[in-house]
Formats: structure tokens, C-alpha cells, sequence
């Protein structure tokens, strides 16, 4: 082993150490987020592993077969545990709601725990079926050192592909490509690493694809709201200014909660919150129809705003008619003390920038004009 790999994976720790303590000091600590870190810092262990893997290998620190073993084990569970965690990380982003729950988190770890305990038990008591009188690693070392991972990856990879095409996912299915490719790429680095062992493939391929995974979840947290997985204010407006912009007609739905301050003061801010993410999930649902090609985004506190691309006014009310009837739903499965309503006003849309914002105040006179209603209605 060269003394060329040993210095690249030292560089590449080094970046991904950067990388984690850039990651540390940021604001966003959400859940998915601490999983990103522990990629990362499987990723540090990985090259701290290989780098003494490499020493020991290469005859520059004398090492015996139990050190070589031990650092073999040692590379299998970081990378079992590399894939495990970018699986559930993938997951996450995507919104699977099942990783949220401890005892599934535990069957999907439980793999990382059986090879490993199958890779000790080989080497206790066959550590010839691993190992080749001159230390190098056999075909079924490979495979039994692989597998694992490599099922984490193409999990991963095939479930973002699936997500890509249903419906609702349209708008982000780039993202879900690139979510795909990259355990495909890992993979096929880790492949290469295999066949050409002197060569650092591996480190420099990982840091590249995650250096770029790292600018996408950088440029997904400044266009999307944390509470509610929609997209934000600023969103709205690069997506005015260029997708929207196309001089095509569309339907502006402006969306406000009725009695908020209500929920608000009576259940607390933590109420408040659930309240929000209800009507964001109902809006989610109705988004699901890309026939209209719908954007949404949270306005501010309790208001939403919904593009949808028409110029037809009655395909505009059904999909209003959608998201009153998913909140609905919502509303009855939640069973809380209060119940989240809405009220939705909408006006025509040109595709013309400079009209937005008096389609945008169109839209808002009709919602307070449906809010006045509203309140009377319930007199």
C-alpha cells in the first residue's frame, strides 16, 4: 500500500472533519439532521480505520494477524453502520414516516449487528474462508464484507427512484435522482477500491459525491420551512420569478387558519404548531394531483399560498374543494379539542411578474371576504 493512499485518506479526514464541524455549529438540528452528522462521522471512522489499515498493510508499522482481523472487523461495522445511517437519513428526507418510530429504527440497525457478528465468528473459527496465507482478503471476505451495505444501497437507491415518479414529488424529483445515484456511486467506488486497491479511489470519490450532497441539503434548508416540509417565502419568490414567469395562466390560493390565535392561546404554541403542520399536510395531499403542476409554500405564521397552473377557474375550486376535504380527514383521525379550518382565497394569474402581487391582493380580499362569511355564518 502506497504511501500516496495513505495521504489522501489523511486529506480527505481531514475535510470531512471540516465538514462535521461546520455541520455542529449550524442551526438546524431537526432529526435528520443529527443523522447526517453520524454519516459523517462514520465517514471519519472509516478513514481513521483505513489509514491505519494501510500502515499496518503496507509494512510501515509491523502488525500481527490478530491487528490486520481486528482492523478488518473494525472497517466491515463502520461501513455497515456508513450505509445504515445514510439509509435511514434518506428516509427521513423523504418524509418515510415508519423511521420515526424507535422499534422499526431498530430493524432496520439490526443487519449492521448480524454480519458482524457472522464476519467474528468466521474469523474465530475459519479464518481461512477470509484470509489467504499472505494476508490478502478472499473472494468470500469480499462478498461477506460487502453485502450488507450494498443491500442498504440499493434499498435506498431504488426506493428514492420509486418515489421520483409518484405523483406529488414531481416538482423535487431531481432531488430524488441525485438521492438515488449517490449510494449507486458510493457503491461502485467501493468496487473499484476492491479491484485497485493502491489507488484512493474510494476516499476522494466519497468526498466529492458528499461535498455535493452537502451544497443540496445546504440549498434544500434555505428553501424550505422547518416546521412544516414546505417550501418558504424566499421559495416562492425565485419560483416566481423563473418557473411562473412564463406569461401562462395560473390560480393563486391564498390560505389563512381560522381562529389560530384561538388554538394559540387556549393549547399553547406547541397546539399552535400541530395546528400549522395539519394544514400543510392536508395541502401535501392535494398536491398530489401534478396534472395542475401545484407549488406551495407557507406564507407566514398560519398562511399558505398555492400556485396551481390553470386558467381554468372550476379546476382552481375543486382543488380549494381538495384541501378543505383532506383537512377534513385530518381533522377527524386527530381527534384534538379544537379543529383546524381554513378559509381560501384565489384569483387568476397571468404568468407576468409584474402582476403578481395584485393577484396576490386579489386573492387576499377574497379569503378575508370568505373569513367574514365565515364568522357570520357561525353567529
Amino acid at each position: 500500500m502506497s504511501l500516496f493512499y495513505i495521504e489522501s485518506n489523511m486529506v480527505c479526514l481531514v475535510f470531512f472533519l471540516l465538514l462535521l464541524i461546520r455541520s455542529l455549529k449550524g442551526v438546524d438540528r431537526q432529526e435528520k439532521r443529527r443523522v447526517f452528522d453520524v454519516v459523517i462521522v462514520c465517514h471519519v471512522f472509516y478513514f481513521i480505520s483505513d489509514i491505519l489499515w494501510a500502515v499496518f498493510i503496507s509494512g510501515i508499522v509491523e502488525g500481527s494477524p490478530f491487528i490486520i482481523i481486528l482492523l478488518n472487523i473494525l472497517n466491515h461495522i463502520i461501513l455497515g453502520a456508513l450505509a445504515c445511517f445514510w439509509f435511514i437519513y434518506i428516509e427521513i428526507e423523504q418524509g418515510a414516516q415508519y423511521i420515526n418510530q424507535s422499534s422499526k429504527r431498530y430493524w432496520v440497525i439490526i443487519p449492521v449487528f448480524i454480519s458482524t457478528f457472522i464476519m467474528i465468528g468466521i474469523y474465530l473459527f475459519k479464518p481461512e474462508l477470509f484470509m489467504n496465507p499472505d494476508r490478502s482478503a478472499t473472494g468470500f471476505y469480499n462478498f461477506v464484507f460487502l453485502a450488507v451495505p450494498v443491500s442498504y444501497v440499493l434499498l435506498a437507491s431504488f426506493r428514492s427512484t420509486y418515489r421520483a415518479f409518484l405523483k406529488g414529488n414531481y416538482a423535487n424529483r431531481y432531488l430524488y435522482f441525485i438521492y438515488a445515484a449517490y449510494p449507486l456511486m458510493v457503491a461502485m467506488l467501493g468496487a473499484c477500491q476492491m479491484i485497485w486497491l493502491r489507488i484512493p479511489i474510494f476516499c476522494f470519490g466519497c468526498t466529492i459525491t458528499m461535498f455535493y450532497i452537502y451544497l443540496i441539503s445546504m440549498d434544500t434548508l434555505v428553501s424550505m420551512d422547518p416546521l412544516t416540509g414546505l417550501n418558504n417565502r424566499a421559495q416562492l419568490k425565485r419560483y416566481v420569478s423563473s418557473e411562473a414567469s412564463d406569461r401562462q395562466d395560473y390560480y393563486i390560493l391564498m390560505l389563512d387558519l381560522n381562529n389560530f390565535k384561538y388554538i394559540n392561546d387556549k393549547f399553547g404554541h406547541v397546539e399552535g404548531d400541530a395546528a400549522i403542520k395539519m394544514a400543510a399536510q392536508a395541502i401535501k395531499r392535494a398536491c398530489t394531483d401534478d396534472t395542475l403542476r401545484p407549488f406551495a409554500a407557507r406564507y407566514g405564521g398560519d398562511e399558505f399560498i398555492v400556485i396551481v397552473k390553470t386558467g381554468d377557474e372550476e379546476k382552481a375550486l375543486e382543488f380549494k374543494s381538495k384541501i378543505l376535504w383532506f383537512l377534513s380527514t385530518l381533522n377527524q383521525k386527530a381527534n384534538s379539542p379544537y379543529e383546524v379550518t381554513t378559509a381560501i382565497g384565489y384569483a387568476k394569474y397571468n404568468g407576468d411578474v409584474s402582476t403578481f402581487e395584485k393577484a396576490l391582493s386579489e386573492a387576499d380580499h377574497k379569503l378575508y371576504d370568505e373569513k367574514a362569511e365565515i364568522k357570520n355564518a357561525s353567529k
